[in-house]
C-alpha cells in the first residue's frame, strides 16, 4: 500500500496573474490519479521568503490537475477531487489524517493522507 499526503499550496499564476490556493501530493502517485499530476517549479511568492539550508523546500511540487478542466485544481473544487479518489479505488486514512492534524508537530496546510 502506498500512501500519499495532500496540501494546500499557494501558486503564483504569471499568466493569470492571480495568486492560487491550489492542491499537491508529495510523491508521484500510482494509479488513475497520475494521469492528473503536473510538476511545477516551488518559486519564492517574496523575495524576502527565505529557504533554509537545514531542510531545503523542493524545488519543484506535484501539482494536482482538475480531471474536467486539466487547470491547476484549487482548494475551492476539493469536491471534485474526493470524488475522482473515491470512484477510482483510493483511500482517504482518517486515522493517520487524524492522528497527525492533533499532533503538536503539525505539518502545515494538511488537507489529508490517502492511500492505493
Amino acid at each position: 500500500m502506498n500512501t500519499y499526503q495532500l496540501s494546500t499550496h499557494i501558486y503564483l499564476d504569471s499568466i493569470a496573474e492571480c495568486y492560487k490556493k491550489i492542491i499537491i501530493i508529495n510523491q508521484m502517485p500510482k494509479g488513475p490519479l497520475q494521469s492528473y499530476i503536473r510538476t511545477i517549479q516551488n518559486k519564492k511568492l517574496s523575495p524576502f521568503q527565505s529557504n533554509s539550508n537545514c531542510c531545503p523546500e523542493p524545488a519543484c511540487l506535484f501539482a494536482i490537475l482538475n480531471p474536467k478542466t486539466g487547470d491547476l485544481l484549487c482548494m475551492n473544487e476539493i469536491a471534485t477531487l474526493f470524488s475522482f479518489i473515491i470512484l477510482n479505488g483510493y483511500t482517504i486514512q482518517y486515522n493517520l489524517t487524524k492522528i497527525m492534524l492533533k499532533s503538536t508537530e503539525k505539518i502545515n496546510k494538511l488537507i489529508c493522507y490517502i492511500s492505493i
